[in-house]
């Protein structure tokens, strides 16, 4: 019987460590993403500059 309280408790700590790495991985993928926004909006941002500078009668 002791044998089997030990065992649910090192399950129940392995769930709970499985759960903290899902939630760290999903945090980073979602700061990776906002990351990459970032960028690929700072290019469309200097790409509309240079288009705006450079060919202004082409308008909006």
């Amino acid at each position: 019987m002791r044998r089997l309280g030990v065992q649910i408790i090192e399950e129940s700590l392995l769930i709970i460590v499985a759960l903290l790495a899902i939630a760290i991985t999903v945090g980073a993928a979602d700061l990776i993403y906002q990351k990459l926004n970032e960028i690929i909006q700072g290019i469309f941002d200097a790409l509309n500059w240079w288009k705006d500078t450079l060919f202004p009668f082409m308008g909006e």
